[in-house]
């Protein structure tokens, strides 16, 4: 019975990339049913694809097949690899971290296959088009039932590329946190939940100090937006369950003037004798292993 193959890439909607990459999943395998996640990651942006698709696994189907093509050119070329997941779903990327996220929200990677067999392929395949000509026709055939040993040689899955995630840090009345991606509206994500902000005393309903991009405001802490006037900052949980800075009916990236990797501080209110809070370092680019 063919599955679900989900689509997230950066190829957008300008020219014919996308559709000929579903054009030959559809002569691949015409039964499979596709759903498009995302194609406006930003191009060869694979840490803005890897968030983008691990907070989008737990609502789509299982078990699928996750097509995830963002890979940047290099001279030797990430190899392209499936993955099975404990749900039973299966990712077909370059190996260059972009799913590797993702893997753990699917309940771990257990299994792992280069995808190295011809066979599958276009007959002749092009060098700077292996998103058509490789990944996507095999990806169509794993949807569509082939075996997972059928893509290529095995790989022990200690052996993929991950993306190093950076944690926040918590404190006795602050977090270091930082924007992990800026959304279509402009609001900011970042690298925290609610039980970082409990965990430095912060209490939804309270007023918190926000630093950022070199600026200092007091906001509020707040389940949505929405319980803000137009035009307000807010510190709130988004609809993934991450903590967010929104502005109600504006742009939270463009009002503080921040984007993806941004450090940030968010903090109980400044206490009488109190020293400011100093933002830590500009990050790095995500370490790989």
């Amino acid at each position: 019975m063919a599955q679900w193959l989900t689509f997230l890439s950066d190829f957008g909607f300008e020219d014919a990339f996308l559709g000929v990459c579903k054009g030959v999943i559809a002569r691949t395998a015409p039964d499979v049913r596709v759903l498009d996640v995302l194609h406006l990651v930003q191009p060869q942006d694979v840490e803005q694809g890897a968030a983008a698709l691990a907070s989008a696994v737990p609502y789509l189907p299982v078990p699928a097949v996750h097509l995830a093509l963002v890979d940047p050119f290099r001279a030797t070329p990430a190899r392209g690899v499936a993955v099975r997941t404990a749900d039973g779903s299966t990712f077909v990327s370059p190996d260059n971290g972009l799913t590797s996220l993702a893997w753990d929200v699917a309940g771990g990677a257990i299994a792992a296959h280069v995808l190295d067999n011809p066979g599958l392929w276009h007959p002749e395949p092009a060098r700077t088009f292996r998103g058509r000509d490789v990944f996507s026709p095999v990806a169509a055939r794993l949807a569509d039932g082939l075996a997972l040993d059928q893509v290529g040689s095995p790989l022990d899955v200690d052996e993929l590329e991950r993306l190093a995630v950076r944690p926040p840090t918590v404190e006795a009345d602050h977090v270091h946190g930082e924007v992990v991606q800026v959304d279509h509206f402009g609001n900011l994500t970042l690298n925290l939940e609610r039980a970082h902000l409990e965990g430095a005393g912060i209490e939804l309903g309270e007023d918190v100090e926000l630093r950022c991009s070199g600026k200092s405001m007091v906001v509020p802490f707040l389940e949505t937006y929405g319980q803000a006037g137009r035009g307000r900052v807010v510190v709130c949980e988004d609809s993934f369950g991450t903590i967010t800075i929104a502005v109600n009916q504006g742009s939270a990236g463009t009002r503080l003037r921040a984007g993806r990797g941004e450090p940030l501080v968010i903090s109980r209110r400044t206490a009488p004798g109190r020293g400011p809070v100093v933002l830590p370092p500009e990050p790095q680019v995500l370490a790989k292993r």
